[in-house]
């Protein structure tokens, strides 16, 4: 057996409700066993070669408890199961086995879930960086708080409004340009305080609070936006749990580009004749953000399909692939694309 080098774990806010607490992705050939012991992975080779393309991420360590996991398969074809679940007498590290017996290798995406209701493992976990927001609000505003500033608005919404009044804002550290999970503590006001939105790609990372005061008269308002803190340049490879977006079938002639963005796709022909027969399947819309890592496979058809572009910003998050079928005449393609 081999076992390969403990990985440096990655760090960010994934603190949606019903989100995994680690993400794997990895090609695995042969039986490979991931050692998960509170945010630290090591991974055993038991049989084949080496686990390539290896990427993964831990939400919420592992806690000291003794408790069940639920492991879910977003991608692969082999046996993913629990070998060992966290105890006392393994020193609370969760094993969890790959089995792939199939001829040659093949891509696999897992998630993990666990109860960190009582996760007190590392005092770092818990380490956040967070705004104090305060002023005076009259009727409606809402605070737009981007990297180290905070702006009101009136709320678009309402019939009247005023600027906000007395206004203060202090960073502990400048919010993240990525997609952060941020949390709203200790609203205080009268009225109604809300974290209208998240900070993402699409907003350029602002998190919005709207106020709502239903009484006359201005009143002081204030709350914290909290959010975990962690290192920037692994967040930028963080991977996502994937899983299976679309199923394409058509009969093709030449050469051809499909188009998938949100729920919709478009074919054109680059050269040939138009598609015949097409059908696609959307599983699940196409997420309107960067970083993500599409794949592609062929389940029927002679030619050669590719993706050639992935969704960003300056594409309008658009996947784009292509089939070149070499002929003569026409044929049938099958293709499953995962996101």
């Amino acid at each position: 057996m081999r076992l390969l080098a403990l990985m440096s774990p990655m760090f960010c806010a994934l603190c949606v409700q019903g989100a995994p607490q680690f993400v794997w992705q990895g090609q695995v050939d042969g039986i490979a066993i991931l050692h998960l012991q509170g945010k630290q992975l090591a991974v055993q080779i038991q049989q084949g070669g080496p686990v390539e393309r290896q990427r993964f991420h831990f939400s919420d360590a592992l806690p000291k408890t003794g408790q069940e996991v639920r492991v879910e398969v977003l991608e692969g074809r082999g046996y993913v199961h629990v070998i060992d679940p966290p105890s006392i007498e393994n020193r609370y590290t969760l094993a969890v086995g790959i089995e792939d017996r199939q001829p040659g290798s093949a891509f696999y995406s897992i998630a993990l879930y666990w109860d960190i209701s009582d996760n007190a493992y590392d005092g770092k976990a818990g380490k956040t960086e967070k705004v104090i927001w305060s002023g005076r609000v009259e009727h409606s505003a809402v605070i737009e708080c981007q990297r180290k500033t905070c702006v009101s608005k009136s709320d678009q919404g309402a019939e009247r409004g005023t600027p906000v009044a007395d206004e203060h804002f202090k960073f502990s550290k400048p919010l993240p340009d990525r997609d952060t999970e941020v949390r709203l503590e200790n609203p205080d006001g009268r009225g109604v305080i809300r974290l209208v939105e998240q900070p993402r790609e699409s907003n350029h990372y602002t998190a919005r609070v709207s106020i709502q005061d239903s009484r006359s008269g201005a009143t002081d308002y204030s709350f914290t936006l909290v959010w975990n803190r962690g290192n920037n340049k692994e967040l930028g490879s963080i991977p996502q749990p994937t899983g299976r977006g679309l199923l394409w079938t058509g009969r093709v002639d030449g050469r051809v580009r499909v188009t998938v963005q949100g729920g919709a796709s478009f074919s054109e022909a680059l050269d040939g004749v138009r598609v015949m027969e097409e059908h696609a399947e959307i599983l699940r819309p196409l997420p309107a953000r960067s970083g993500i890592m599409p794949s592609i496979r062929k389940l029927r058809g002679r030619g050669e399909v590719a993706i050639v572009e992935s969704p960003s910003e300056k594409n309008s998050y658009r996947l784009i692939f292509e089939i070149n079928d070499p002929g003569p005449g026409a044929d049938d393609y099958e293709i499953e694309l995962n996101w």
